[in-house]
């Protein structure tokens, strides 16, 4: 991604958390108006409703649209330049987010699947190192753990058949991402 791209990124997620806001507000200040119309103008009571419900669901629509610009940027190293996209890989750095990876990489060694239990070992290792405090995990390898462990879509894991070498590659991927603390 070059700089121009980065720069258009983030003024589109700055320009989609504004509509966030105003739609969502307006459409907050309309609800209650409408409320307070039923009492002081009947006639305004049902046009306002409309008119904040609408307002509503467009704020809605920006929350989604802004959260999917963020999910879609972080699969990109040199979007961890934009704030936001930092903080939103950060959030799985997080132990407890660790945690719960952990136990997920340890219930899919418990399945019957005979192509899974090649890698159990693999990931027992990136569990082991999830629970681990004194390691530190990258933004971008913690958001590979959470796609590996979580995303049928997306993770080699979920594939049928499922293809050892593909995964292998992701859990060593993710592994390079531990650092000690400091």
């Amino acid at each position: 991604m070059h700089a121009r791209a980065l720069d258009e990124a983030q003024a589109r997620l700055f320009e989609l958390h504004n509509d966030e806001i105003q739609d969502i507000a307006l459409g907050g200040v309309a609800l209650a108006a409408s409320l307070a119309s039923t009492a002081l103008f009947p006639a305004l009571a049902v046009p306002l409703f409309v008119g904040g419900v609408t307002m509503e669901i467009l704020g809605i629509r920006a929350l989604w649209r802004h959260w999917d610009l963020l999910d879609r940027l972080a699969d990109d190293c040199d979007a961890y330049a934009i704030r936001q996209v930092r903080e939103y890989a950060a959030r799985d750095t997080r132990m407890a987010r660790r945690v719960h990876f952990a136990a997920l990489a340890r219930s899919c060694t418990r399945t019957p699947d005979a192509s899974i239990a090649e890698i159990a070992d693999e990931l027992e290792a990136l569990a082991r190192e999830l629970e681990d405090t004194t390691l530190e995990l990258d933004p971008a390898a913690a958001l590979a753990c959470r796609r590996l462990l979580t995303e049928p879509t997306a993770s080699p894991l979920f594939g049928d058949p499922v293809v050892s070498q593909d995964i292998r590659s992701c859990i060593s991927r993710i592994r390079a991402g531990f650092r000690p603390r400091y």
